[in-house]
């Protein structure tokens, strides 16, 4: 059962319950002649008791997963959904530390799972994915600030070249170096592992859901990585696409990990599929040796979307743990699968530091067990997305469970494009 599952069936059993009891004692109340209100409140507290231990579940680890971290994350088309700012950021951070949480590293953990040995009670990890220049600039230094663990999760062709790190002052976009990264695995409880090559996706059919236009070829991006293998760390400073033009149709695609592609009329073999992945993951294996002298431990898949067989083969190229979980991370799941939970901003559709923080204290509360926490996420997350519709920002997924790169992004943008022409994101 996912996390998802289960935070629905066990809050919509107490409230079952709870209005059952809530009829039944307002039908004593009214029609037992002598001590009606009395049996109305033993119904009512016998409801709530038993309704309680539906809600307070086995005790996870909430692994709260970031992407960028900016002042201006404008550059990125998919920025409403996956940049946070650094004063939310610093809130999160600040209210981690007022609930007491223990922040550790996620080799520390995978360590402490495979073992047997006891976590924190009050464990978190924190990740990071794609590998952003702002997370260097301003995440990083907060981490510090705070003294608190963090993994960042980098993709190999999105890596900038440039051999010293940069500071903060200057154009913010873009993706880290080598050398930054190689700063961050230096530094004490921080680390970096891979997030995959390219972070790609592939055709899986021949059916087109759409044509790229100046409007969304950025947010439809994987196309043009798609059909330039190797560095990809300035596709976003292009005017135009060039490999791949506008009016070019779109086919219907899936993570380049997780599914077969369709080339020339034909799907892959599950073989072929398997090459491809494995070929993936070395390279990565390979490429953090030569760069950052370890081999990496943590894999991190593209849209936290994994098959079966690519779990197999990243155990076999000795990957200790993936990530890709749809649990809370109990001691019953597999220590290998890491669950994660996905970490935005403007948590009620605007940027209110107190609301930040609240969604983020149940965020990580709900992880831990406490379902009565999904009774407060759930209507701040239905707000967010009557605000944010209401601003014009669009379609964006509201779920705070990991988006990645292009989550959302081409599903909405190819269906606007199918019925209207085109839809600027």
């Amino acid at each position: 059962m996912t996390r998802k599952q289960e935070r629905r069936r066990r809050t919509a059993r107490w409230a079952s319950i709870v209005l059952i009891a809530f009829a039944l004692a307002a039908a004593a109340w009214m029609l037992v002649p002598a001590g009606g209100p009395i049996v109305a409140v033993l119904l009512l507290a016998g409801a709530l008791v038993l309704a309680h231990a539906g809600m307070i579940a086995p005790r996870g680890v909430a692994v709260l997963t970031y992407h960028s971290v900016s002042l201006d994350p404008s550059w990125l088309p998919w920025s409403k959904e996956i940049s946070v700012h650094p004063a939310t950021f610093e809130r999160h951070l600040a209210t981690l530390a007022a609930m007491g949480c223990a922040v550790i590293g996620t080799r520390d953990y995978v360590d402490r799972r495979r073992s047997g040995a006891a976590l924190p009670p009050e464990a978190v990890l924190l990740h990071f994915d794609d590998g952003y220049l702002d997370n260097w600039l301003h995440a990083v230094p907060r981490l510090q600030r705070h003294g608190f663990a963090a993994t960042f999760f980098a993709s190999l062709d999105f890596i900038e070249p440039g051999d010293t790190p940069r500071e903060a002052g200057g154009d913010e976009s873009g993706y880290m170096s080598w050398a930054e990264l190689d700063a961050i695995e230096r530094m004490p409880l921080l680390e970096v592992e891979p997030h995959g090559v390219d972070h790609g996706r592939v055709p899986v059919s021949d059916r087109i859901v759409g044509r790229l236009t100046e409007a969304n070829w950025r947010s439809l991006a994987w196309v043009q990585w798609a059909a330039t293998p190797g560095p990809k760390h300035d596709w976003f400073r292009m005017a135009l696409p060039v490999a791949v033009p506008i009016g070019a149709p779109v086919p219907e695609s899936g993570l380049a990990l997780a599914v077969p592609k369709w080339s020339g009329g034909v799907r892959e073999s599950q073989a072929g599929l398997e090459r491809r992945i494995e070929a993936d993951l070395e390279r990565c294996r390979m490429d953090f040796q030569a760069r950052l002298g370890r081999e990496p431990e943590i894999f991190c898949w593209p849209e936290n979307v994994v098959g079966a067989e690519g779990r197999r083969i990243a155990a076999a190229l000795g990957y200790r743990a993936t990530t890709g979980g749809r649990g809370r991370n109990v001691a019953g799941e597999p220590a290998e699968i890491i669950s994660r939970i996905h970490i935005g901003d403007r948590a009620l559709g605007f940027r209110w530091l107190a609301a930040e923080a609240l969604h983020l204290r149940a965020a990580v509360r709900l992880a831990q067990g406490n379902h009565y926490w999904y009774l407060l996420i759930a209507p701040m997350n239905a707000t967010r997305a009557l605000v944010m519709r209401a601003r014009g920002l669009g379609a964006f997924r509201t779920s705070r469970h990991k988006p990645s790169l292009l989550v959302g992004f081409e599903k909405h943008c190819c269906k606007a494009d199918a019925a209207r022409g085109h839809r600027r994101t």
